[in-house]
């Protein structure tokens, strides 16, 4: 075993151990209860996103069908002839009926004189002048503007409009239901049952403020566990001609607190959304708001399963090369640095510890997974927010808000502070070694 040069029982040294556990202590403690509040974050995104989703709103035919239903009843009952909209009214029903009364005469003359024999054409020759005896069609068309004005009482009646709106209704979900697809809403109402609402709307308002609340949280506990951890490295860096075994031991831990915390909880979230689409329909206003296009909140622990579970071969080779340097690497580069220093059993000797804590950095590749969230972030941030700028200026007759929210999320920076730990422990481990050496 190592010895160091500190006498066992300095105040100094034993002062700074204490401060140095308890800050580890405190950043374990805040760490776990982040972990829990990321995890529930993500959670409630995960959810919105799904009761927010776009197939529920502007691509539901369904909902689509509800709102011309809305719109052609409040149409009707709207209706109304006056003095000022008479005429044009009774113009548009007098060509409609002087046009059907032409087409009734044609299509009487037309079926009278057909005939394959002598004796059809006799008998529509007959029908044919009985109906010219009864019906004047000329007459019947000088008296337009009369049944006109008996349409135009007809229709001014609410009892009428009743039974034309409950008409045109039926007819219009009867067409709806014989050519449209009904939504899916088994996840919809499960979330809502899981989240205990009845409502959409009310569900999502309760989940915004529970979400905006732990959002917050989690930014200032992430804060306060970076905090500690630099605290405890600042106070080891004050001692690093020494580097105590206390220290050395307290530091391994907080270096490990900050991979497990960056590799289970989220590290970006990609969100595109519209979040207001407007334009007329008959004179109408049709609006959807809050509509998601794509959502995905994931860890890489996360990533690793969705990979895994495809069940593909190269799905899963990168799912194993993502777990081997992300996290195998890291941890195994950590707890050998511990055994290293400590030549626990004499492990000092051992070619695979000796790798591992001196000379595994470039093997890793955690600090290029950092570089590589880094970028995914910016490609992904670029390329939604083109596509959402295209179709926001897509028809100047539909006015399109859309939101990029894509960001990097705390998991990523909890990563990027176990990287840069992780090197700190490393070069003072070595910087040690070199002293010893010399």
């Amino acid at each position: 075993m190592m010895t160091t040069n500190t006498p066992p029982r300095d105040p100094a040294r034993i002062g700074a151990a204490l401060l140095s556990a308890a800050l580890l202590i405190g950043a374990t403690l805040l760490a776990f209860h982040l972990s829990v509040d990321l995890r529930r974050l993500q959670s409630l995104q995960t959810d919105l996103a799904e009761l927010q989703d776009v197939r529920y709103g502007l691509l539901n035919a369904e909902l689509w069908v509800d709102q011309i239903a809305d719109i052609l009843a409040h149409k009707i009952d709207s209706f109304e002839v006056t003095d000022a909209n008479r005429p044009l009214v009774k113009r548009n029903i007098e060509i409609l009926l002087d046009r059907l009364l032409v087409e009734v005469e044609h299509y009487l003359r037309r079926r009278n004189a057909a005939g394959d024999n002598w004796v059809e054409r006799l008998q529509g020759s007959l029908r044919q002048g009985v109906q010219d005896l009864l019906l004047d069609f000329t007459e019947l068309r000088a008296r337009v503007p009369v049944y006109a004005d008996a349409v135009i009482d007809e229709l001014n009646r609410p009892a009428t409009r009743a039974i034309i709106k409950q008409q045109l209704l039926q007819a219009l979900d009867s067409a709806a239901a014989a050519t449209l697809s009904q939504t899916d809403l088994t996840a919809f109402e499960l979330i809502l049952s899981r989240q205990g609402c009845t409502r959409a709307p009310a569900c999502v308002d309760a989940m915004q403020a529970e979400s905006a609340e732990l959002r917050q949280r989690t930014v200032i506990t992430a804060v306060w566990v970076t905090a500690l951890i630099t605290v405890l490295f600042a106070l080891a860096l004050g001692r690093r001609r020494t580097l105590p075994p206390e220290t050395m031991a307290l530091l391994t831990g907080a270096t490990l607190v900050l991979l497990a915390l960056g590799v289970w909880t989220p590290m970006i979230e990609v969100d595109a959304r519209i979040d207001a689409l407007r334009f007329q329909l008959m004179g109408e206003p049709i609006t959807f708001t809050d509509q998601v296009l794509y959502f995905q909140s994931k860890s890489i622990l996360d990533v690793v399963a969705v990979l895994a579970d495809t069940s593909a071969a190269d799905m899963i080779l990168v799912a194993v090369l993502i777990t081997l340097f992300s996290l195998v690497f890291p941890t195994a580069k950590v707890i050998a640095g511990y055994l290293y220093y400590f030549d626990f059993r004499g492990l000092r000797g051992n070619a695979l510890v000796t790798f591992f804590a001196l000379r595994s950095g470039k093997w890793s590749m955690a600090d290029v997974l950092v570089v590589a969230m880094l970028m995914a972030y910016v490609g992904f941030n670029g390329l939604i927010a083109n596509q959402l700028q295209s179709m926001a200026g897509a028809s100047p007759s539909v006015e399109v808000i859309t939101t990029n929210g894509t960001a990097l999320q705390v998991g990523f920076y909890v990563f990027l502070a176990f990287v840069i730990a992780s090197l700190v422990l490393s070069s003072m481990l070595e910087a040690r070694l070199e002293r010893r050496i010399s």
